[in-house]
């Protein structure tokens, strides 16, 4: 199994398919990140956000910590990132994944929707 990558909107687009797999965005997330470092852009996982409610289950016992707020972002600031990396030979092995981020960011920018990444695992 493992740990996915996946987008999600801060509200519905009509029409737009947002699944992507996301398996392989987790599992090269830290070469992705390095990657993006070198590129001068936002690392991919500095867009994750998770609601507190969400976030507080994964945290079992952790009742006295003060759970961050959910964070949407531009679509456009995830777009210069996945951008920048698709050319890069770190970002091969990822490539499907980030083509379908490429492809729900266009969406959401263009319909001016925040988005954030979180993790199924």
């Amino acid at each position: 199994m493992g740990a996915a990558h996946y987008i999600v909107l801060e509200k519905e687009i009509a029409g737009l398919d947002t699944m992507i797999d996301g398996k392989s965005l987790s599992r090269h997330m830290e070469s992705l990140d390095a990657a993006a470092r070198q590129l001068g852009v936002r690392p991919l996982s500095e867009f994750f956000s998770m609601p507190p409610d969400e976030l507080a289950e994964f945290m079992d016992g952790a009742e006295d910590v003060e759970l961050p707020p959910l964070q949407q972002f531009s679509a456009q600031d995830g777009l210069v990132t996945v951008r920048a990396l698709l050319p890069q030979p770190e970002a091969q092995p990822a490539i499907q994944d980030l083509k379908a981020c490429e492809r729900i960011l266009q969406a959401a920018a263009e319909h001016g929707v925040g988005w954030h990444f979180q993790i199924d695992v």
